[in-house]
């Protein structure tokens, strides 16, 4: 009896980390078939394009779309946006399904991103304008992001998030 006992509670134990992990995809892996690199094949890809840094479900949705928690629903704020993104990356964490560096990295993509600010957009400036230098991102109004207010070149690179700097010129 007391065998049975362990062997079912063994049973439980990866049950349930098969299913956490078939739960939550390979976070970075880029595959063969894997446009968008969020570790669900395209053929059953839902969501193909996903942003890099994304945390997305087995279909290949984000967890946290940066639109709102459901359709037609902004988020309520920034903060509530970080705070999805940061629960679901500790959750992920804590099951082994990433690394402390992959937590990091998807945390801060969120706090860097324009997801819950109502409108605001990322923001490239530039001192001189030259080919292929490197220009400064954030995340301000758009109606901010101009010459006249910035005092240098500016231009408007849309939503998303400045944790990969867009602003190559």
């Amino acid at each position: 009896m007391t065998r049975v006992k362990k062997l079912s509670g063994w049973c439980l134990i990866v049950v349930g980390a098969l299913i956490l992990t078939a739960a939550a995809p390979a976070f970075g892996a880029c595959l063969a078939g894997d446009s968008d690199c969020d570790g669900v094949l395209d053929a059953f890809d839902v969501c193909p394009g996903t942003p890099n840094l994304e945390l997305v479900n087995t279909s290949g949705c984000s967890v946290c779309p940066c639109d709102g928690p459901s359709a037609g629903m902004p988020w309520a704020s920034h903060s509530a946006y970080v705070s999805c993104v940061t629960s679901v990356a500790n959750q992920r964490y804590l099951a082994g399904l990433l690394t402390k560096t992959q937590k990091t990295n998807v945390i801060t993509h969120a706090k860097n991103s324009t997801c819950g600010t109502g409108g605001a957009i990322r923001c490239c400036t530039w001192r001189k304008l030259v080919t292929g230098s490197m220009g400064t991102c954030a995340v301000i109004q758009s109606s901010s992001c101009t010459f006249a207010i910035q005092g240098k070149w500016a231009e408007n690179r849309g939503t998303g998030s400045c944790y990969y700097s867009p602003c190559t010129w």
